[in-house]
């Protein structure tokens, strides 16, 4: 009796160890991505997502680095080269956790930052798929926030390029914030963000 419980405490120990591990450099790839240290960042969670197999989320923010840091790059090769690396992480992601809501929502970012890198060349072919990707995503989980700031913040753009009115969509950007109000963080480092972003459509869109 008393091996045994020497090998659950010593199994306890190890694990939360590991957790320890997990938790110190998620932490640390985060304040490097806080810090714009885009490279570190991605390369941190990298190795995250190789010790952690099962999990997406390394592989989801890994992506979400690129993505994020393409938008502020002028160069299309280095912007290019950021996309096609994004994009792995997303598939990669995708195999540990089908048919997720932010995984898919993250995609439709993806194929935004090539039209944003290229819009004669990817416009026409990426803008439906864009769509269909916030979509999906929105019908995966129709309580995720970001799904339908996605959504609605291309439908934006889109409509800031044709010219048309921006304050029609006050009314949809408002009934996003309490789903970003409301909601829950089960599992540590699930994704929470977005909230500014939707305020700073509402200003842009001229919404009281």
């Amino acid at each position: 009796m008393k091996n045994i419980i020497t090998i659950i405490a010593l199994l306890l120990s190890l694990s939360l160890s590991a957790q320890d591990q997990y938790t110190q450099g998620m932490e640390k790839a985060f304040g490097l991505w806080k810090e714009n240290k885009t490279t570190e960042a991605t390369a941190l969670f990298e190795r995250i997502a190789q010790a952690e197999k099962d999990n997406w989320l390394p592989s989801y923010y890994a992506a979400n680095v690129l993505i994020s840091s393409s938008f502020q790059t002028k160069d299309k090769t280095t912007v290019n080269d950021m996309l096609e690396n994004a994009k792995k992480h997303i598939d990669n992601a995708h195999k540990i956790s089908p048919d997720n809501s932010e995984i898919t929502t993250l995609e439709g970012l993806l194929y935004t930052g090539y039209v944003a890198m290229d819009p004669g060349t990817y416009g026409m072919t990426y803008s439906g798929k864009i769509m269909s990707l916030h979509q999906k995503a929105v019908g995966l989980d129709n309580n995720n926030p970001r799904a339908h700031a996605n959504l609605i913040g291309y439908e934006i753009g889109s409509a800031r390029f044709f010219g048309t009115d921006l304050s029609t969509f006050c009314e949809r950007l408002q009934k996003v914030i309490p789903m970003f109000e409301n909601q829950k963080q089960d599992v540590p480092f699930a994704p929470s963000y977005g909230l500014d972003r939707v305020k700073g459509s509402m200003q842009e869109c001229g919404c009281k």
